[in-house]
């Protein structure tokens, strides 16, 4: 059975940063295909057509994945201003802008004075390389009854 819409789909996969690996899934992840997802376009487009035990390898620009990295969700702020609490390397934390609207913000550099965080998704900027295999391809048909 081939990937199309409405297809449930099982997959393991890894992303790395040329030979850095920065993610792995070992335990599958199900979705339906061709239904919202939190999967990339290019990464989804990849899929269709392949089948169980199928394995796809896709490069994706920086553009197409989780865009160049924005300088304007960078910030820096006295660490006198931060509750020490959020005062850890890699914490995230949400901040909301003048109309309500949540972000989330990673500490990413520290010193005795300053904090920076970044908003930036932690793969912005990077050209990434997605390994995956595909577990499963079931009809949801058989899942809804």
């Amino acid at each position: 059975m081939k990937i199309s819409d409405n297809k449930l789909v099982s997959m393991t996969y890894s992303i790395y940063e040329g030979e850095d690996l920065l993610e792995n899934v070992d335990t599958p992840v199900s979705f339906i295909y061709g239904k919202e997802t939190n999967l990339l376009p290019i990464v989804e487009k990849a899929l269709h057509g392949k089948e169980k035990n199928s394995e796809v390898s896709i490069e994706v620009s920086s553009e197409l994945g989780f865009g160049k990295i924005d300088e304007g969700l960078i910030f820096q702020d006295s660490l006198e201003n931060v509750p020490k609490e959020y005062r850890k390397i890699g914490m995230q934390i949400d901040f909301a802008n003048d109309k309500g609207v949540k972000r989330k913000f990673r500490v990413t550099k520290m010193d005795d004075r300053n904090i920076t965080f970044d908003g930036n998704h932690l793969f912005a900027g990077k050209e990434l390389l997605y390994k995956i295999k595909i577990i499963d391809v079931a009809d949801t048909e058989l899942i809804q009854n």
